[in-house]
């Protein structure tokens, strides 16, 4: 449904309705950038509907919206004082603005604006600072990486220069060519396997009227933008594409910092994610709308949803978390600051243990008894986890055991336990709970642990190094293709830790007597070597940070993971030892 309405100096603007106007349901009024259209809020407004009264509306100058008689009637106090005209003709209280890009700039310019404030109920901001606060981040360099920010905030927006020059962006748009390179940049961050392709329409008319928002507004707030800086009352949420090639990740963060009770949120995706992931963006919407509304938005200073390489806040998941790594992760977890680890292991005792331990540590904890072996357990166990805590952040793929023998002395029925556990178990929990962080949108971790035996091989633990080296390149062919939905993978190689491991090791091809001799020479052995499952843990909770594709841990991993580069023939050497006799 389509109505117009008629701004202060006469121009029409074209206002549309996705669904009837309920007073019964909260309003998003959605606001367009450049050089898009009110379609471009088509996938949004599909999934949020159902909900909410969705309305659009085309910028002055777009679209269906009637273009005023001079540049200055495209000047930021008039296209605030559109803003409000637009609130005021839906018949509702207040507003949830919804903004991308250049809609965003005019966005914060009305939530800024005493005349039009008290209208809107929250804001939610993808794109598009506030000019003068971009002002302000250009002079904010005080550090390298600070200049760094700017220097790279710098080149992005020399696109600005060019359209504030006389004729040539003109020709630039009736050649088709600036058509072209905004094509080409949405495709930066469209490569998730969730993104939507379809191609907002687009018209010359578009394209020519909305250079004079640059125009008529730029760069004055950029060169000066004003000691005193304008301040909102309005809850704000700040949603950051990770790969926005227009506005940088750093800049949409500092201007989030604007008011009290703001949240920032980093997202997958690139400066049109509005298009490519209309369903993320419905979704964190909508849970901002609903916080505003309960009234639980964070209050005091800004809050950051911290993004995927952070562990403070984070929903942490750790199979195997009963004992030895497991348990050492999911305590050194809660102690870096996050705020829930779930612990999944068969033995239901011990795992209870590691959650007093983990809240005695500061985090919550809950308990998850699983054989990681059963792929229809591991799928409804991602589905309680995700409806109880949400979805999970960083997984840790710990759950494992340990098998010594020769190749002929190996059963079958002991290469399908083994593969069971080491290789299907990570497969279960990948697949499980990789593919809710892909639905997010929001990036994750997936941490494996592999050992040292994936690249140093040894006649006597056949069966271990086989399941141990597939877990090595199932993580980095899953790093590889987890990459594009901003999902980091890796694969630690521990090597030899003080673990209970070696009292429960299988020596295959020998009688109890003799495995349980094996077991205690092991057993001593590891104890003398004595490198911690702590020491462990704080190099996997690191790596959430580094984001390292493989990660050596011990000396001997380390060392062993240099020589399979080094000397592959020395490796192949040390393999023919039985070391079962040692």
């Amino acid at each position: 449904m389509t109505h117009t309405v008629a701004a202060s100096d006469g121009v029409s603007l074209a206002v549309h309705a996705y669904t009837e106007i309920d007073q019964r349901r909260p309003t998003i009024l959605a606001i367009h950038g450049y050089p898009d259209n009110h379609h471009v809020w088509d996938g949004v407004a599909g999934n949020l509907s159902g909900r909410y009264n969705f309305v659009a509306y085309d910028v002055r100058g777009i679209g269906e919206s009637s273009a005023p008689d001079d540049r200055s009637g495209y000047r930021l106090p008039q296209l605030v004082s559109d803003t409000g005209a637009v609130i005021d003709s839906l018949g509702v209280d207040e507003v949830h603005l919804l903004a991308h890009d250049w809609g965003s700039i005019q966005a914060w310019a009305a939530v800024t604006d005493e005349s039009v404030m008290g209208k809107i109920a929250s804001f939610t901001s993808i794109s598009g600072p506030h000019l003068n606060y971009a002002g302000r981040f250009l002079r904010s360099a005080r550090t390298p990486r600070g200049v760094a920010d700017v220097a790279r905030q710098f080149l992005a927006s020399t696109y600005i220069w060019f359209f504030l020059c006389p004729g040539a962006p003109e020709l630039a748009i009736q050649s088709r060519a600036t058509a072209k390179v905004f094509e080409a940049v949405a495709r930066i961050g469209r490569s998730s396997t969730r993104s939507q392709r379809g191609a907002v329409p687009r018209s010359t008319h578009d394209y020519l009227n909305g250079l004079n928002l640059y125009r008529a507004n730029m760069p004055g707030p950029l060169l000066s933008p004003g000691e005193q800086l304008p301040q909102t009352r309005v809850p704000v949420q700040v949603l950051v594409p990770r790969k926005d090639y227009f506005v940088s990740p750093p800049l949409q963060r500092f201007t989030g910092a604007i008011p009290d009770g703001s949240r920032v949120v980093t997202i997958e995706g690139g400066h049109w994610v509005v298009n490519s992931r209309p369903d993320v963006i419905a979704r964190l919407t909508s849970e901002w709308i609903d916080l505003v509304t309960e009234g639980a938005a964070p209050t005091g200073k800004s809050s950051v949803v911290t993004g995927a390489r952070d562990v403070r806040g984070k929903l942490a998941l750790v199979t195997g978390a009963g004992s030895g790594i497991g348990r050492a992760t999911a305590i050194e977890f809660a102690r870096q600051g996050a705020a829930t680890v779930v612990l999944v292991d068969r033995d239901h005792a011990t795992a209870n243990e590691t959650a007093e331990m983990v809240r005695a540590a500061g985090a919550e904890a809950a308990v998850y008894p699983l054989d990681v072996t059963d792929e229809a357990a591991m799928e409804d166990l991602a589905a309680q986890v995700h409806n109880k805590h949400g979805v999970v952040d960083i997984l840790v793929n710990n759950a494992g055991i340990a098998m010594a023998g020769r190749f002929l002395e190996t059963s079958s029925e002991q290469w399908d336990a083994i593969i069971a556990v080491n290789v299907r178990g990570v497969i279960n929990g990948s697949r499980a709970f990789g593919g809710q962080m892909v639905e997010r949108g929001q990036g994750g971790t997936i941490i494996n642990v592999a050992s040292a035996a994936a690249f140093l091989p040894s006649k006597s633990m056949v069966a271990y190094g086989t399941t141990k080296a597939a877990v090595l390149a199932l993580s980095e062919s899953m790093r590889a293709d987890l990459a594009d939905e901003g999902i980091t993978v890796t694969a630690v190689c521990p090597g030899f830790v003080n673990t209970n491991i070696a009292k429960s090791t299988i020596y295959a091809g020998m009688s109890a007597e003799a495995q349980e001799r094996a077991r205690q020479r092991a057993d001593a052995a590891y104890r003398r070597r004595n490198y911690t499952p702590e020491a462990v843990a704080k190099a996997i909770v690191k790596s959430v940070r580094t984001g390292s594709p493989v990660l050596p841990i011990a000396a001997e991993s380390r060392v062993g993971y240099a020589m399979r580069r080094i000397s592959p023939s020395l490796v192949r050497l040390v393999a023919r030892f039985d070391i079962r006799q040692t």
